[in-house]
């Protein structure tokens, strides 16, 4: 299985939207997808189809010392034949605390994931917008950690923290990439002064660009995936090369 984390600290990069995206991708190539959601938030499992109760199972459930529920129990099916979903819900924020107060919980995700009674072809997670047990615990669990980057001012905010973070947590077991979004050929001024910040990067930058485009903001507005709202717009291109550009980089460092 091949496991990735979109992660960031800064809220508004696009961090969801690109996990539900890729997710929804990867399966749609016939590859048996997990979309888990850690962002009390819900807004990745919105996007793939998926609305838990509040009082439902949600993927905080299947962690810590004693767990609610078997991760098996939690997952939900969607409209997508291959692909799944670890829900989450606005409880999952009390339950963090909880999590963060465990000896292990960097060992939470690997634990859920032992119970599960079939294997998954991608591990795809979404994190919250800040450092907590969650994020932890899927920084320290996955093969690459994908780090949004939009195209405007303060494109690096944030970054330096996320990516040690990282280094702390995943000890050198997966790789790391940043994916420049909200890309926009039009503003000419403000993408050479990207440019020149992205050339500082202390990780790789993605070949795969994401554009701006109004056909994702209308999806979104929906909870939808551009996939289905208008599958053949350049947009949805875009994110379908960068899931299959990630699968490989995921894979690289799986196969180690």
């Amino acid at each position: 299985m091949r496991s990735l984390a979109f992660a960031s600290i800064k809220g508004g990069v696009g961090k969801t939207t690109l996990a539900a995206h890729v997710a929804a991708a990867l399966a749609d190539a016939g590859r048996r997808t997990l979309l888990l959601d850690l962002d009390p938030q819900g807004h990745a499992s919105l996007l793939a189809g998926v609305d838990p109760a509040h009082d439902a199972f949600c993927t905080a459930d299947a962690f810590g010392l004693r767990p609610r529920a078997r991760l098996q129990d939690v997952i939900l099916p969607t409209a997508r034949t291959q692909l799944f979903v670890a829900p989450a819900t606005s409880r999952m924020a009390s339950l963090e605390r909880d999590l963060f107060r465990w000896g292990h919980r960097l060992q939470a995700l690997p634990r859920a994931m032992q119970a599960l009674a079939e294997p998954f072809d991608a591990l795809v997670m979404d994190t919250p917008p800040q450092l907590n047990a969650f994020s932890e615990a899927a920084l320290a669990a996955c093969d690459l950690m994908v780090v949004p980057l939009p195209a405007m001012a303060h494109a690096l905010q944030g970054l330096g923290e996320i990516r040690s973070a990282w280094l702390d947590v995943n000890e050198g077991r997966g790789a790391a990439v940043a994916v420049v979004n909200l890309w926009d050929r039009r503003t000419t001024a403000t993408n050479a002064a990207v440019e020149e910040a992205f050339a500082e990067l202390e990780m790789p930058l993605a070949r795969s660009r994401v554009l701006r485009a109004e056909a994702l903001n209308q999806a979104g507005l929906g909870f939808a995936l551009v996939f289905d709202y208008a599958p053949t717009s350049e947009v949805a291109t875009c994110l379908r090369e960068l899931a299959e550009e990630l699968w490989r980089r995921a894979g690289r460092r799986s196969a180690q």
